[in-house]
């Protein structure tokens, strides 16, 4: 996963300048139709007809720079077309916030009416290198 400009800046000032950072006790997973850039810029899926939320993460313990996901994700049924997910995100909060890390996915997923997103125990990889 690609670091935010935000994540990258506040790393930078906390590492080297001794600027502090607060880092999130949960971060959530959001969904994007388009790339999220490293300014998140991108297209988060909307309310969608009130089914789309973002969703907690909870990563295992990292090793060698690497940590997955130790959650099942499975995000609402779709009651409207949310479009072609493209790009998956880990924010420091439920709504609004910032984001930290974003990643294409490697296969593009439609979500239709009824369908449901969803991203399976260690399915999501973080890996800082």
């Amino acid at each position: 996963m690609d670091f935010s400009n935000y994540l990258a800046n506040a790393t930078i000032n906390a590492t080297t300048r001794g600027v502090p950072y607060a880092p999130p006790v949960k971060v959530y997973v959001s969904l994007y139709t388009t790339d999220p850039t490293k300014d998140d810029t991108g297209l988060e899926v909307s309310g969608s007809g009130g089914t789309y939320s973002r969703e907690e993460l909870k990563l295992g313990m990292p090793f060698d720079g690497v940590s997955t996901n130790e959650n099942l994700m499975q995000w609402n049924t779709a009651t409207t077309d949310w479009g072609v997910i493209t790009h998956v995100a880990i924010h420091d909060s439920e709504t609004g916030g910032n984001m930290l890390y974003y990643t294409p996915l490697d296969v593009p997923k439609n979500i239709e009416i009824g369908d449901q997103f969803q991203i399976t125990v260690s399915n999501l990889k973080l890996t800082l290198s």
